[in-house]
C-alpha cells in the first residue's frame, strides 16, 4: 500500500506514517515515531504535512497531544478537489502551451543516422508531402533508403507531389495512386533537398557529410509552399 500512496503523490515517510497512523488508531508522537522508525522530530515534521493535508486530526488526552488517522475517504475528496482546480486552469494552460507550440525553432541534425531518422519522423507524422530535390544525391548519400521511404509512404497512405532532377535515377519514379512526380532541369546542379509538411520545413543539404534542418514555422512553410507551388507549374511531366 505504500508504494500506491506514493504513487497518490505522498513520500515514502508520509505514507509510512499514516499507515502507522491507521493501523494504531490514536497515539502520541513518540509512539509513531518508534512504530514508523523514524526520528521524533522527522515524525513530527510528517505529521505536521500530513495534518495539513486533511488525513490525520490531532486532540488532547490527559494533557498529551493524540494524532489519529481521518477516514481514508479524503484521499478520494483530495483528488477530486485536485482534479476540478486543475480543471479551472486548463483552458489558460492550454492556451500558454499553443503560444508556445505556435514559436518556431530549429533543430539541425548531422549524419546518415540522423538523416534516416529525420525520414522515419516525417513518415509517422505526415499525411500529405511536397518534396524538392534531388533522387540521385539521395541515392549516393545514404543508399538504399529512398526506396525503403518510398515503399513505407505508400503503405502508410501518404500523398507525396515531388520535384525532381532531370536524371536516370529520377524518371524511375512513376506517377501512382498516391505519387505526383515531375522534373526541372535546373535541379541538376543542386545538392539540397526539402520535405515540406503541416508547419514543419525539412532542409536535407547532400554536400559534405549529409545534414538537415528542421525548421517548425508556420511563416516559412507558407513561403515555402509558395515556392514549391511556383516550381511545380514550371516543372515538366516527363
Amino acid at each position: 500500500m505504500i508504494s500506491e500512496l506514493i504513487q497518490y503523490g505522498l513520500s515514502d515517510k508520509e505514507a509510512n506514517v499514516y499507515l502507522t497512523c491507521i493501523k494504531i488508531g490514536q497515539a502520541t508522537a513518540n509512539r509513531i515515531a518508534e512504530l514508523s522508525n523514524l526520528a521524533r522530530s522527522t515524525t513530527y515534521d510528517v505529521l505536521d504535512k500530513l495534518k495539513t493535508l486533511g488525513l490525520i486530526s490531532t486532540y488532547v488526552k490527559d494533557n498529551k497531544i493524540q494524532f489519529v488517522a481521518n477516514s481514508p475517504d479524503i484521499l478520494i475528496t483530495s483528488l477530486t478537489e485536485r482534479k476540478n482546480a486543475i480543471e479551472k486552469i486548463i483552458p489558460n494552460l492550454k492556451e500558454m502551451y499553443q503560444k508556445l507550440e505556435d514559436k518556431p525553432y530549429t533543430e539541425v541534425f548531422q549524419g546518415k543516422i540522423a538523416i534516416v531518422k529525420i525520414f522515419d519522423e516525417i513518415l509517422n507524422n505526415a499525411k500529405e508531402l511536397k518534396v524538392i530535390g534531388s533522387q540521385g544525391n539521395a541515392l549516393e548519400k545514404i543508399g538504399y533508403h529512398p526506396e525503403k521511404f518510398r515503399l513505407k509512404r505508400i503503405k502508410n497512405k501518404i500523398q507525396i507531389k515531388q520535384i525532381l532532377e532531370v536524371s536516370k535515377e529520377s524518371k524511375e519514379i512513376k506517377n501512382d495512386e498516391y505519387t505526383e512526380v515531375r522534373f526541372l532541369k535546373s535541379l541538376n546542379k543542386s545538392k539540397e533537398g526539402m520535405f515540406i509538411f503541416d508547419d514543419y520545413v525539412y532542409h536535407i543539404i547532400f554536400q559534405y557529410e549529409i545534414s538537415a534542418i528542421k525548421i517548425k514555422s508556420k511563416d516559412h512553410v507558407n513561403a515555402m509552399n509558395i515556392m514549391f507551388d511556383e516550381l511545380w507549374h514550371k516543372a515538366s511531366s516527363k
